[in-house]
């Protein structure tokens, strides 16, 4: 309701007195505006997070390919303005979780790998794809891009957690990853990731295999 009342307010200044409002005021208009924006967008995924796992959700059986390109239709113009090639396999299983939120999932690995490509990549490139080991179906998404340091592996799934690197490439809001964790935790799989500085990252993650019913 607060973020609603000031972009109403703002609105209102623009409308009824944007002939006496000076350049300087309305680019300030903008900066309220902006971090209104990013305020709402913070609660929202708050409120997000703080759901998963409190509310019982369907779980359905799927194909994985559905659900990621359900999320790459959201990112296609980011991926097509970074000329980003992505490749995804195109037997990936069925899997037997709630869709959304593994289209959640999908989408906020896949959106970090876009945001952080790395702005002078020659060749950007995203693949997406599962193996098979031990008897468990691994899911990964990688990508060639500015990669994380092994020292901070742990903390980029805490929330409000932001490394250095990301803050100069990229704006966010650090919940992002934490809200991956505690979905795929949720339906009692595990996440972990492997990356090497300026080489890109790879994040893989499990899903408890349960008979549908």
């Amino acid at each position: 309701t607060p973020i609603v009342t000031i972009e109403g307010f703002i609105g209102a200044l623009r409308e009824d007195f944007n002939e006496i409002i000076s350049s300087d005021g309305k680019q300030y208009l903008n900066y309220i505006s902006d971090a209104a924006h990013k305020m709402e967008r913070l609660i929202n995924e708050l409120l997000n997070y703080s759901r998963i796992g409190r509310l019982e959700e369907k779980k359905t059986e799927f194909s994985m390919n559905l659900t990621v390109q359900e999320a790459m239709r959201t990112l296609q113009p980011q991926i097509e303005t970074s000329g980003i090639v992505v490749d995804i396999q195109t037997d990936l299983p069925l899997v037997y979780a709630n869709f959304k939120r593994i289209e959640q999932v999908i989408y906020n690995i896949l959106s970090n790998a876009v945001k952080y490509i790395g702005q002078n990549n020659p060749n950007p490139r995203i693949d997406i794809g599962c193996k098979e080991q031990n008897g468990e179906k691994i899911f990964w998404i990688r990508d060639n891009g500015i990669g994380i340091d092994h020292k901070y592996f742990d903390k980029i799934f805490m929330i409000f957690e932001r490394l250095p690197a990301a803050k100069l490439a990229a704006e966010g809001t650090g919940i992002g990853l934490a809200i991956v964790k505690r979905i795929i935790e949720n339906h009692g799989g595990r996440i972990w990731l492997t990356s090497e500085l300026n080489k890109g990252s790879t994040f893989y993650f499990t899903l408890n295999e349960k008979e549908v019913e």
